[in-house]
């Protein structure tokens, strides 16, 4: 009996001492959750960590307490600096957080912001860089010892050219500041300049998710690793998600390019290099992309010689031209060597194979689509029997540019561009520019032609019924005999695209955008506190292209891209 009654009182303290172990723990559980080091709980965002994750924060500073401190209209401007900055305008993005630090000397966004631009920028002038170091020292001053001030003291180590020495600043700022993305996002950069794709794929991971989402430039870095990896199709999974999120970032437009040439797509590939130059005509990798058009080759294909997609197109034409000579009357082989051709961007030689099926057999098949695809960058010549058309065409050209009044529109001024303020009378409208180029065409609405060759202006210009100006449509029709476009945005509606984005920066392109009863609308939006502008064509119209400004407060609220077709058809 005396031996079972201590082997229960043996049993009970083992109870109470695991009750009490356990309470214990989770004191101290909550106690390190409460008086313990701050941590956040990021969400599941796509190609980020997983939902639940906790970062420490560390000595990060609460920029947002800041950022709730100052007036909403400073807060709305610090955020159009931040997407200027997303977008690459760096030169607009440092100019508005030039004017918030003027006014909020010590607001850590702005003042940060300003700073992340001008380490952006490709040349700084002198004052720029004075500029630049007495920024940096006043966050180094204000945050002594901290990851901020780490990260800052890394990109001026950089920027002198010590790559080692930044990577390892920039290793100790992410420890000390882990919840502060812009220092995990250098850090991730630096590691994927180093080689080290595991450790900057991780980092840009965290940026993902401490950004929620909203740093394009994360999901760059992550798509450029798996590019540089060769694992191509995790590079397009990533690059085609982020572009839903960010339609118009160029470097995620030209890896989508990348992709498409080194699937043999080139067409397409320059299709897009094209589109990022109409809206950022200075992007020198895009212009570079064009120019080697055909010659790249996917990253990791192994050692040795790797033969780019053109190169492969010259081995196939090698192999497949002596054949088509010894076997002329091979309809396959010939199309074979056409698309080897077409591979090769030989672009006459491939039409000239397609041809010669067309005259053996005209119902070979989807022979007609192989000649247009052989016409899409290198048009046929003219044929002799479109010789008399061609020259009625140049004929009347010149005298419609002969009869034409010298028209008074310099660069700055075309697609409707008056200088003049949203309300003016038309007295101060015709006081800036000539009412003799104007002919009235309805109440309040007047309406100037002129003629450019091949382009013909139609810029009509409403006041309201207050006669107070309002807005400006413009409609631009190429007269010229070869506006076809064959599947690629037409010669007008690019050329212009450029115009505007030199006038009024750059836009955000919609995409072809289907408004139903066969309507297919492809177009470019600018807008602004005051002002709404957007270019757009008619898919299945290649000779004209549209476009619209508005005093933006006249526009009713919700309307979608369709809704403003009665506008860009109204005049």
């Amino acid at each position: 009996m005396a031996n079972s009654s201590s082997a229960a009182r043996k049993a009970a303290y083992l109870f109470l001492t695991l009750c009490c172990g356990t309470l214990l723990t989770f004191a101290g559980i909550r106690a390190y959750d409460i008086y313990g080091p701050s941590k956040i709980v990021v969400g599941g965002n796509p190609y980020g960590l997983p939902a639940g994750s906790m970062v420490v924060r560390g000595d990060t500073p609460d920029m947002s307490a800041e950022l709730l401190s100052v007036p909403v209209q400073v807060q709305t401007e610090l955020r159009r600096a931040a997407e200027l900055f997303r977008a690459g305008s760096y030169g607009t993005a440092y100019d508005i957080y030039d004017g918030i630090v003027v006014l909020y000397p010590d607001l850590l966004p702005a003042l940060l912001g300003q700073v992340n631009t001008l380490f952006e920028m490709d040349s700084l002038t002198d004052a720029q860089q004075d500029r630049l170091l007495l920024l940096v020292d006043k966050i180094q001053g204000r945050f002594p010892g901290t990851g901020i001030a780490a990260y800052l003291e890394s990109r001026k180590v950089y920027r002198s050219g010590n790559a080692t020495a930044a990577q390892e600043l920039a290793r100790m700022a992410s420890e000390k500041a882990p919840a502060l993305y812009q220092t995990r996002l250098w850090y991730g950069k630096l590691l994927m300049d180093g080689g080290r794709a595991i450790q900057a794929s991780n980092e840009l991971k965290t940026v993902v998710s401490l950004s929620n989402g909203d740093e394009p430039r994360a999901y760059e870095l992550l798509a450029e690793i798996y590019r540089r990896s060769g694992q191509l199709d995790s590079c397009a999974a990533i690059v085609e998600y982020a572009l839903s999120q960010f339609p118009v970032n160029a470097n995620l437009l030209l890896l989508q390019g990348y992709l498409n040439e080194y699937q043999g797509h080139f067409d397409a590939a320059e299709k897009i290099y094209q589109r990022i130059l109409a809206f950022n005509p200075g992007f020198t990798a895009a212009r570079e992309a064009v120019a080697t058009l055909g010659e790249k080759s996917p990253p990791g294909s192994g050692s040795g010689v790797v033969l780019s997609p053109q190169d492969r197109a010259q081995v196939a034409c090698d192999i497949l031209e002596p054949l088509v000579e010894k076997y002329p009357e091979n309809l396959p082989l010939k199309e074979a060597l056409g698309r080897a051709y077409l591979k090769g961007r030989l672009f006459d030689r491939a039409r000239m194979q397609f041809q010669d099926i067309q005259k053996v057999d005209p119902e070979y098949p989807e022979i007609q689509q192989r000649i247009q695809e052989a016409n899409v960058t290198r048009p046929a010549p003219v044929a002799k029997g479109d010789g008399l058309t061609a020259n009625l065409n140049r004929a009347i050209d010149s005298l419609r540019e002969s009869m034409a009044p010298a028209s008074t529109h310099d660069f700055t001024t075309m697609l409707g561009h008056y200088v003049v303020r949203y309300g003016a009378t038309p007295k101060e409208f015709f006081k800036k520019y000539s009412i003799g180029n104007f002919r009235p065409v309805a109440n309040n609405v007047w309406q100037e032609s002129f003629y450019i060759a091949p382009y013909m202006h139609t810029y009509t210009v409403v006041f309201d019924s207050l006669s107070h100006f309002r807005e400006v449509h413009v409609l631009v029709y190429d007269s010229s005999s070869t506006s076809n476009h064959l599947g690629v945005a037409p010669e007008i509606f690019t050329r212009f695209l450029k115009q505007n984005s030199r006038i009024s920066g750059i836009g955000n392109s919609t995409g072809e955008t289907d408004c139903g009863d066969g309507l297919v609308l492809d177009a470019a939006v600018w807008e602004t506190q005051d002002n709404f502008e957007m270019l757009a064509r008619v898919v299945g119209k290649p000779a004209e292209i549209r476009m619209v400004r508005f005093d933006k407060s006249a526009l009713p609220p919700g309307l979608k891209l369709c809704d403003y077709t009665k506008y860009l058809n109204q005049y």
